[in-house]
């Protein structure tokens, strides 16, 4: 018997015909329902916050992407070229689209967005290369009442999933900056790099300033309030009162939401985007060892795009990791509904048909088969085969 399990491709390479490409797979249908939950019980949370939904293009121009997520981000991208010359890219993330569309006078001011992304890097999550996001950007109003309505939207969406005892760690891109100019450090990724890693030594190696360490060694092991802010003000001879200002007032503004209490400041907090130019943000789970989704402001990033004093704010949760945390829960994911079966002998399959045409207008999901036995036509509710209506 000939196998078709494999298929010899040029240059002697193989590949099984029926594998998805690496970090690529396909949703069956018990999957898929997962993620159809997930996504409308986010899709509901969103609207009721006054949120409306915006679906971007799949590619855009490179060097689109590129200014405003930075090279980094822009290289793990799929490329090529399109019939024009022009450099293209398969959508990697939705942020830097939106700035696009609200450079075109969109007006909304709060959108959404649910859509895969495609990285030719897999994801440091595990997640693969293709990964689901659903997002909330914020444009315009107010920075700290809007970092404040992102922060709590975010923790009202995991709620909203039934992941329950979620929190958030708050960071500053501005507070880094401010403690670079402080103690004359250029290299921002380097230290960047030793804070995320908790290293000492990495540390070490990016600064000889002893101050220096004892404030950033500060910032990767301290967190809390706001009060966290005094103390680094101290150690970096004050020029934070601006900063110290703004986290108390977002507190405030939590509390007045009710989750002021799941949010913590932890200025070693870093996202990977280039364009985060205020605080940052990400949501963790118990039990969960990654976070789970996580955004911040990105004001410089409209200015990519000619919207100087536009100001924004949003956030992205995974999809797919919401999935595996509600799995890891044993969720049941909403109520399975099986279809009835029509099942028809030779001769009554017009019959058969009419009554399921009658049966769906009725609200009532049902499939169409022949019989497997010489009987009636019948109606079953599921594969015991225990009869729920009869024919006539």
């Amino acid at each position: 018997m000939r196998s078709w399990g494999y298929k010899k491709w040029k240059e002697g390479i193989y590949f099984t015909r029926y594998q998805t490409p690496r970090g690529f797979r396909d949703l069956v249908p018990n999957d898929a329902r997962k993620y159809a939950f997930v996504e409308g019980r986010l899709r509901d949370i969103y609207a009721k916050w006054g949120y409306r939904e915006v679906r971007t293009s799949m590619m855009d121009y490179y060097d689109v992407i590129r200014g405003g997520t930075g090279d980094w981000f822009a290289d793990s991208l799929f490329k090529f070229q399109d019939s024009d010359g022009k450099l293209m890219s398969l959508r990697g993330e939705v942020t830097t689209q939106i700035a696009r569309m609200l450079a075109t006078n969109l007006k909304e001011r709060r959108l959404f967005y649910i859509s895969n992304c495609l990285k030719y890097i897999e994801d440091k999550a595990l997640i693969g290369r293709e990964s689901w996001q659903a997002g909330a950007e914020l444009i315009g109003g107010d920075t700290v009442a809007s970092d404040a309505e992102s922060i709590a939207l975010l923790v009202g969406a995991l709620d909203a999933l039934d992941l329950k005892g979620a929190r958030v760690d708050v960071g500053s891109v501005q507070v880094f900056r401010i403690l670079m100019s402080r103690f004359g450090i250029k290299d921002y990724e380097r230290i960047t790099r030793s804070v995320i890693s908790k290293s000492a030594d990495d540390l070490k190696n990016a600064t000889d300033d002893k101050d220096a360490i004892d404030a950033f060694s500060y910032v990767m092991r301290k967190r809390g309030g706001p009060e966290v802010l005094d103390g680094l003000s101290e150690m970096a001879g004050g020029g934070m009162e601006e900063q110290r200002d703004y986290f108390r007032t977002l507190f405030r503004l939590l509390e007045a939401y009710g989750c002021a209490d799941r949010v913590c400041v932890d200025l070693g907090t870093i996202r990977e985007m280039k364009y985060y130019n205020g605080i940052v943000f990400e949501g963790y789970l118990s039990g969960f060892g990654m976070p789970v989704g996580g955004g911040g402001r990105y004001d410089c990033m409209m200015r990519e795009f000619g919207l100087d004093g536009v100001t924004a704010t949003g956030f992205a949760l995974s999809v797919d990791l919401c999935v595996k945390a509600l799995e890891a829960r044993g969720f049941e994911f909403g109520e399975r509904k099986v279809p009835l079966k029509v099942a028809y002998n030779q001769g009554r399959m017009e019959e058969a048909i009419r009554l399921a045409v009658s049966m769906r207008a009725d609200g009532k999901n049902c499939t169409v088969d022949a019989a497997r036995c010489e009987s009636d036509m019948e109606v079953y509710g599921d594969s015991s085969g225990l009869p729920l209506e009869r024919g006539v």
